[in-house]
């Protein structure tokens, strides 16, 4: 199977090529068939063309390759190469123009080839490759390349025959392209705004899964996330100012305003992060606070890289399967917090046995809640069983709820991709707990539905 994929993107680079290929005939027998009365005219616009088109594929194919930084510093870096290429094609035009002799030879019809044609054609090349990589986070990107470039090429040869050859020397020409390049670059510039950066701090390899931090920014005033990721789950995220990154962990701390008396003790299953942990212990400094986290390596990170909170010594923190290491085998919780992503997972929902839930529930206080965030509606364009997830959490609960959350554009999305769907959050409580409102921080209730 994988022999035959490999076969099938090889075949696949076949049509395009004999696409252009065929294109590439017809516009020089055309050409050759209406204008040539030369012998020697059309042996030499086939040089031309064979090594100026030849420069354009070559920067087409080189530009995915990585010239260092993310996708958007790339594509900088490629339009400051087709600025100071075109400036040298002008200064090489000036000076061929002085050395009349020269151009008639080899060596300077070698020279103009190269530099007038063949190297301004490969950085054009190398940036429009650039502009159509997907961004750092695998989206696509939202503009097309290929159409608007074609047209543009077709105005251009209109203007150049009809009104700039005609009428200007070649390095008025040249500098004319490079104001327009200018003027470009300064418009792709505002359109990287919207294309998310992605800076990879530090890897950590862990039996859990490659650990890693990332530093995500996007848009004009920019906004900044630093990002932890466990085998390319989301596992923690913080703006600059430490304020928690994901949505579910902001709608748990607006959860808990309506809260009249502060939480005796608190639970994190899965919150190595600390972010959730150091708001819960700045607004409630009197609550115990226990994190369970299945990697230490997770937890050392996290430290290293997000806001910086003396209180770590004074939380209770166990290392071991968040399902099977709750803290204190007779000790009971006012709140538990279930990030899924730490779970393992069954057709996109945490999997969670019978004596799981047994668990849980006799491990809450009278009047508590808990609370399972990091869940999706959807994945990879499949349905996830979120209400089935109720139905066995309503065996065990007195009550049970679904908040949704829509996702904002993909493209505005620092934390989600093109397979990610709307964000859940699942609170169940027993007899005695204060009603949550109908709304947290974006996160709508859903009407009840039973399975």
């Amino acid at each position: 199977m994988v022999g035959e994929t490999k076969k099938r993107r090889g075949l696949g680079l076949l049509p395009p090529f004999l696409a252009g290929l065929a294109a590439a005939v017809a516009v020089e027998t055309s050409a050759g068939l209406l204008l040539y009365t030369d012998e020697g005219l059309l042996p030499a616009l086939t040089v031309i063309l064979t090594l100026e088109v030849g420069a354009l594929g070559l920067g087409l194919w080189s530009g995915p390759v990585p010239v260092g930084g993310g996708v958007v510093e790339q594509v900088r870096r490629r339009w400051l190469f087709c600025l100071l290429v075109f400036a040298l094609a002008a200064a090489s035009s000036v000076g061929l123009s002085f050395a009349a002799a020269l151009p008639a030879s080899g060596v300077g019809q070698g020279v103009g080839l190269g530099f007038l044609g063949a190297l301004p054609l490969f950085s054009i090349g190398s940036l429009l490759g650039a502009m159509s990589r997907p961004d750092d986070l695998g989206m696509p990107s939202a503009t097309p390349v290929g159409a608007p470039s074609v047209l543009g090429a077709a105005v251009g040869f209109l203007l150049a025959g009809s009104i700039l050859l005609p009428n200007a020397a070649p390095y008025t020409l040249y500098l004319f392209c490079l104001v327009m390049l200018s003027g470009g670059a300064l418009l792709q510039g505002w359109v990287l705004d919207g294309r998310r950066v992605v800076e990879i701090k530090e890897i950590v390899p862990a039996s859990t899964g490659e650990l890693r931090v990332e530093e995500r920014a996007l848009g004009s005033p920019r906004r900044e996330l630093k990002v932890l990721l466990e085998g390319g789950r989301v596992r923690g995220a913080e703006d600059l100012e430490g304020n928690p990154g994901r949505d579910w962990e902001t709608a748990v701390l607006e959860g808990l305003r309506g809260v009249e008396r502060c939480p005796e003790s608190v639970v994190y299953l899965g919150g190595g992060s600390g972010t959730l942990a150091r708001h819960l212990s700045q607004r409630f400094p009197q609550t115990r606070i226990h994190l369970v986290e299945r990697s230490a390596e997770l937890v050392t990170l996290a430290r290293s890289h997000f806001a910086e909170w003396d209180g770590w010594e004074g939380v209770s923190l166990e290392i071991g399967d968040p399902l099977a290491t709750l803290p204190g085998s007779q000790s009971s919780f006012s709140l538990i917090v279930v990030d899924c992503g730490a779970l393992p997972t069954l057709e996109g929902m945490p999997f969670l046995r019978e004596p799981d839930w047994r668990i849980l529930v006799k491990r809450l206080d009278y009047g508590g809640v808990l609370v399972m965030g990091g869940l999706q509606s959807h994945q990879d364009g499949a349905a996830v069983p979120l209400w089935e997830a109720m139905r066995k959490g309503r065996k065990w609960f007195d009550q049970a709820f679904l908040y949704q959350k829509e996702p904002p554009p993909h493209e505005a999305n620092l934390l989600r991709g093109a397979g990610d769907g709307a964000e859940c959050l699942l609170p169940f409580s027993t007899a005695g707990a204060v009603a949550w409102p109908l709304s947290l921080s974006g996160f709508q209730l859903r009407p009840a539905k039973e399975g």
